[in-house]
Formats: C-alpha cells, sequence, structure tokens
C-alpha cells in the first residue's frame, strides 16, 4: 500500500469515528443535549479572604435533547464560570453537554468530550502502526493490557476505601513490569534482566527518597494539599512517584540491557559499555520526567499567579511536590545505569558459558 492511500485510509477512519461519537448520544443512559443558544450575565467579581480576585458569569442556556424518551425537546438550564477557569468553563452554541434531571427541570453536569478523547486516541493507535510496523500489534496489546490493569486497580483501591493503597500499586507496579516485558521482550534472559533491573532501581530510588524526607522532616514539601486530602498524603506521594517513574527507568533499562546481549568480551567490558550507554540516555530521561511533572501543575500554578500570589510562594506551595517527585524519580535513572549494567552483564556473559574472560 501506498503512502498517499495509507494516508487517505488513516483520514477516513479518524473522520468516521469523529462523526460516530458526534451522534453517539443514543448509547447513553444520562440526558445528552446540544447547545443552541447562549446568553451570558454579568461578571460578577469576588474576593476571597486571601484577597485573590476572580470574576463570575452566569449563563442561561438552551439546549436540544439528543437521548432520552424527550429526544428532540427543548430544555433551559443555567452554568456558572469563572475567569480563571479554575474548575469551570463557559459553554458555547454547538457544544454537547451531559445533564441530570432535577424535577421537571434540567442541570448542567459536565461538558461530552469523547469525541475529541476518541479522535485522539484513533490518531495515536495509527502512528502506532505507522511507525511501529509489525510491532504495532504487540505495543497495543501491552498499552491495553496495562491500562485494565491500571483501572482494575483504582477499583480495587475505591473498594477498599484507600486503607490498602500501598500494596495495590506496589503489586500493580510489579505486574505492570512483568507484562510489559513479556509483551515487548519475551521470555528471555535480556526480558529477566529488564525487569529485575527496573524493579530495584524503582526501589532503590523511593527508599532514597523515604530517607531524605525523613530526615529532613519533609521541610519545604507540603503534602496537605487539596490534591491528597482524601488519603494519606504521603501514601499517596510515593504512589504516584513509583507509577510515574517506572516508564522512565524501564526504558533506560531496555537500551541498556538489549545493547549489553549484543556485544561481545568480558563481564567488565560489558559493564562499562553499559554505564556509557547509561550516561548517554540518563540527561534526556530526567529531562523529559522533570517536564512531565511539571507539565502537571502548570494550570495551577497560572491560577496562583494570576491570583496575586508571587513566584517564591506558587513554586513553594504549588510547584514543589513537582519538584520533589522529578527529583527522587531522577534517583531511579541514576541508579538504574550501575544495576542494569551489572546485572546484564553478568547474564549475558552466563548464557554464553562464560566463554568470553575478562
Amino acid at each position: 500500500m501506498s503512502k498517499r492511500w495509507w494516508w487517505l485510509g488513516a483520514a477516513i477512519i479518524v473522520l468516521l469515528v469523529g462523526v460516530g461519537l458526534r451522534h453517539d448520544a443514543g448509547l447513553y443512559s444520562v440526558p445528552v443535549a446540544q447547545v443552541t443558544s447562549v446568553q451570558n450575565g454579568q461578571a460578577q467579581k469576588e474576593v476571597d479572604s486571601y484577597n485573590n480576585t476572580d470574576y463570575q458569569t452566569k449563563q442561561t442556556i438552551t439546549a436540544r435533547l439528543l437521548n432520552t424518551e424527550q429526544k428532540g425537546a427543548t430544555v433551559h438550564f443555567t452554568n456558572e464560570y469563572t475567569q480563571s477557569g479554575a474548575l469551570d468553563s463557559p459553554l458555547k452554541q454547538g457544544n454537547q453537554v451531559f445533564l441530570t434531571k432535577s424535577g421537571s427541570g434540567y442541570q448542567f453536569r459536565d461538558n461530552k468530550r469523547d469525541v475529541v478523547l476518541g479522535v485522539l486516541m484513533v490518531i495515536t493507535l495509527l502512528l502506532i502502526c505507522l511507525l511501529a510496523a509489525k510491532h504495532a500489534l504487540v505495543i497495543i496489546a501491552s498499552i491495553t493490557a496495562n491500562t485494565v490493569l491500571f483501572f482494575s486497580a483504582i477499583h480495587l483501591d475505591l473498594h477498599w476505601n484507600g486503607n490498602h493503597a500501598w500494596g495495590i500499586f506496589t503489586t500493580l507496579v510489579v505486574i505492570f513490569t512483568i507484562v510489559t516485558v513479556l509483551f515487548v521482550i519475551g521470555w528471555r534472559p535480556v526480558g529477566l534482566v529488564i525487569a529485575a533491573a527496573t524493579l530495584l532501581a524503582t526501589v532503590g530510588a523511593v527508599g532514597l527518597g523515604y530517607a531524605v524526607m525523613t530526615w529532613t522532616n519533609y521541610s519545604g514539601i507540603h503534602l496537605q494539599q487539596v490534591r491528597y486530602v482524601t488519603q494519606s498524603p504521603a501514601l499517596l506521594f510515593y504512589v504516584e512517584i513509583i507509577v510515574g517513574s517506572l516508564g522512565a527507568v524501564l526504558d533506560e533499562t531496555s537500551d541498556i540491557s538489549v545493547a549489553i546481549f549484543q556485544l561481545n568480551g568480558g563481564a567488565s567490558q560489558r559493564f562499562k559499555a553499559g554505564m556509557d550507554i547509561g550516561r548517554s540516555v540518563m540527561g534526556p530521561l530526567i529531562s523529559v520526567l522533570f517536564m512531565i511533572f511539571i507539565a502537571d501543575t502548570f494550570a495551577e500554578s497560572v491560577l496562583w499567579l494570576r491570583n496575586g500570589n508571587s513566584i517564591a510562594q506558587t513554586i513553594d506551595w504549588v510547584m514543589g511536590l513537582g519538584f520533589a517527585q522529578s527529583l527522587i524519580s531522577a534517583f531511579g535513572i541514576v541508579l538504574a545505569v550501575p544495576i542494569t549494567s551489572g546485572l546484564a552483564a553478568l547474564a549475558a556473559r552466563a548464557q554464553r558459558g562464560g566463554v568470553a574472560h575478562d
């Protein structure tokens, strides 16, 4: 198949998915409506106890029901949004929304975003197929399996009210690692090395981070943020580090292990080669992981700055956790280099029956 036909087919698939999801209201059990008219009220100034200023606007919405027994009926409801847009957003004509039945009327529940999510997912899958070629199916299967495992862990955590969160998510990390290695590498000695090195580096990083945090008594680290208020703050802090850094550590251990198993020479030569490879990929991985953690707090940081808070206060209260998580994750990336190099060098020599001597 020529590239022109491939791109044409991909565009048609994306278009069909977008159109299909735009007209899938009948598949939902909750009321879905499409906004036909919006009237904005006067923005009202609001000032909180910390002298933060925001403006709230009330919208009067007219919409047409797209499902339920009242399909086609015109309904009216209101929506309130703030200028900062921290937890809300304005509605526009053409938006599709979820509603909640309230007596004889309806209340706004949430935006319907399945079109955006579905199209992005399809584009991602198509790019995987384009770039990974014959390995695409394995990659997609691995992603699917890990997604199912992740949501299963979330379900268990909610079912047990967070009482066993540490056990659930540490077990999840082990299963994540094993499943990914089995799909991508297979049941081979190099796969065992990758899994072992990944888990050892991750455990070492979290242990080192915990020791430092305990020694400094979490000075400057505000775990009492709202995002951690429902469960044990410290527990969720470390769980997020483990899950968030696992991918980068696994990627690094894979690169080093596969390269070492392909080299000739003794264990010391392979170890030195692994260290050289690790040094070359360590910096970019830490930078990428740092940007991911900081991006997670970017929107909240902008909100704090727009509300008149100083840069120092914003970094301390909002971005501080991101910095700490990045540093602890960097421990794992750094530790993975000697751990992987050593394990891979020994395993590669053992696989070849010790023929090559130092």
